[in-house]
């Protein structure tokens, strides 16, 4: 297809005709290099849609439309495409029950800090033909509400109103610059219809070099310089992270950070892969005595590093933090200490430690602090021995262990491979057993809304289609998913991936802080925990098969591995797939 922005002259305003509001929009959408609308249609939508088709029958370039058939299916697969490429996602559901539809996912994009455009239609402000496009069906009076856009206001960075064609290009473009802007994060946009039909003779198209993402912020040389003197000089220096690896180039600074100063690294893998799981100096989850133990600590891009009602720093120790967002404005009860506060984007400032630390050791340096990297690698082996054991001695469990699961899993899948992790309470079996070294290949939700983990596959998959994409999960966050919305989009945009879910047939995170909480309550003594088990548990491998994708329910602990290995063949050659793993309750 032939581009609209041939022969435009970079910073240059150029003219291009168009036909409607409809049409501006989605010029604008082309001109910041958009691939997909995440779509889900209403008698609001089609102005859009016709524009779309239009352009299409004229072979001009427009963006490629992905049907999601339930609305969380559109958020949760423009999350999961964003994590992959860091490129701004365009969502378009109908007006406000698409938009309240949309539910958790909202909490997801704005604490992984997402950049998604959310663009949803507006009920006609008109009546009859006062305007082409005015009200004419009873629901357009039913779906007004007195503020749309305060539905999700609290969870988005900005939001707006289309009030005028003459603006449309600055609006749309706006939209994209703040959802890009670090901390990127979710904007919602409406549009009226009367707006979308309203014709038009051309649209000034603003250059997007002109009106882009704003440069993120570097660290204070001096600040940086006595944060290298303070790891330097330390004696057990400890680095926690949190998602630094949503910069995939930021990872092999990490790395040469903690290795330059001797430190322990938690946080390897978190919702992102923040440092190859096998280093040596990551320590796996943390300790209580870890932390009371580091005498310097350095927290990177992490919204919430510890508990303090159950974990706390030694006050005698330094406390550092390194963030793009380091005061965490839409959290409003957040009050973490620290001795030295950097406002820096980790992908420019932990490259500069770097080049600090270096300059600041000495050979006396290098040499003590080799010696205690020798002595943080030799734990972390016994641990991750420790682990494999551990894992292999589940080998005969019934219900099936979900160490024995992953650790299968890793036996198996390619380093490149894309794993999607929402295995909530199963986590730690999971961080612990499943190697992942290329940043880029592991994700998490970012937030705490379950039934990201198989929307956000099918969007990964549509950003990477020659690889690998497992998505791991339990029971309840799976059914949360809408599966069937997702795997009839993954079969009709090709977009084939393994789920393997966790299934133990219960609400295994509300079980287990009942159990903590109320230790000696009627449900401990009768056994009646009200309102936790799934049961009897619906047959998952069967649903899959309603999309013509592969099922298989495992209950045997010797077919765990030969059963993935099947699933891996069948999602290679073009097949959704999906193990139901019964493990234990």
């Amino acid at each position: 297809m032939a581009s609209s922005q041939s022969g435009q002259l970079p910073g240059s305003v150029q003219r291009l005709p168009v036909a409607d509001g409809a049409e501006a929009f989605v010029e604008m959408l082309v001109a910041n290099d958009v691939e997909y609308i995440f779509l889900n249609s209403g008698t609001d939508t089609f102005p859009i849609q016709e524009a779309l088709a239009r352009m299409m029958e004229q072979e001009r370039k427009v963006p490629q439309v992905i049907i999601c058939p339930d609305e969380s299916t559109a958020l949760g697969a423009a999350h999961g495409y964003y994590q992959l490429t860091g490129r701004t996602q365009v969502v378009l559901v109908h007006v406000d029950a698409g938009t309240v539809q949309l539910g958790g996912g909202y909490h997801n994009v704005q604490r992984d800090h997402a950049g998604l455009v959310i663009c949803a239609g507006r009920p006609p402000a008109t009546v009859g033909d006062t305007l082409h496009g005015g009200k004419d069906m009873s629901i357009h009076w039913l779906q007004e509400q007195r503020d749309q856009n305060g539905i999700v206001r609290t969870f988005t960075k900005w939001d707006y109103e289309l009030r005028r064609n003459e603006s449309i290009h600055m609006v749309v473009q706006k939209a994209f610059q703040v959802a890009s802007s670090e901390p990127a994060g979710p904007v919602y946009l409406t549009l009226p219809r009367e707006n979308l039909l309203e014709p038009m003779d051309e649209l000034r198209l603003p250059s997007p070099q002109r009106h882009g993402t704003p440069v993120g912020p570097s660290a204070d040389p001096d600040a940086l310089r006595t944060l290298a003197d303070w790891l330097v000089t330390a004696n057990a220096p400890l680095l926690i992270l949190g998602t630094p690896g949503r910069h995939p180039e930021t990872v092999q600074h990490i790395q040469a950070l903690a290795e330059a100063v001797g430190a322990r690294v938690t946080g390897a893998l978190t919702t992102r892969l923040n440092m190859p799981s096998d280093h040596p100096l990551n320590i796996g989850m943390m300790s209580p005595q870890q932390l009371r133990e580091a005498d310097v600590v350095l927290v990177i891009d992490h919204d919430v590093p510890w508990i303090p009602s159950m974990d706390n720093p030694e006050p005698s120790g330094k406390i550092a933090w390194i963030d793009a967002d380091p005061t965490k404005d839409s959290i409003p009860l957040w009050n973490f200490p620290a001795d030295l506060l950097i406002h820096a984007a980790p992908q420019k400032a932990v490259p500069a430690l770097v080049a600090a630390v270096n300059e600041r050791l000495t050979a006396q340096d290098k040499e003590r602090i080799a010696g205690r990297v020798a002595e943080i690698s030799k734990e972390t082996s016994a641990r991750r021995e420790a682990s494999a054991s551990a894992a292999q001695q589940a080998s005969s469990e019934r219900p099936l262990s979900p160490a024995w699961i992953t650790y299968c899993l890793s036996q198996v899948l390619p380093q490149d491979a894309i794993v999607m992790n929402e295995s909530v309470r199963s986590a730690p079996a999971v961080l612990a057993n499943l190697r992942r070294t290329q940043p880029g290949t592991f994700f998490g939700s970012g937030g705490a809304s379950l039934g990201w983990g198989v929307t956000a596959s099918l969007g990964a998959k549509l950003a990477e289609p020659e690889r690998d994409v497992v998505t791991i999960v339990g029971d309840g966050s799976f059914i949360f998913s809408r599966p069937l919305s997702v795997y009839w989009a993954a079969e009709r945009y090709a977009a084939p991936f393994l789920t393997i879910v966790l299934n133990n047939a219960r609400h295994r995170a509300t079980y287990d802080n009942w159990n903590t909480h109320i230790p000696n309550g009627a449900a401990k003594r009768t056994g009646n925990f009200v309102g936790v088990d799934l049961d009897p548990s619906p047959d998952y491998e069967v649903l899959i098969t309603a999309t013509r994708g592969y099922g298989e329910k495992v209950e045997d602990p010797a077919e765990v591995l030969p059963a993935i290995e099947r699933a891996l063949e069948r999602v290679r050659g073009g097949q959704s797939a999906l193990l139901n793993m019964i493990i234990s309750r």
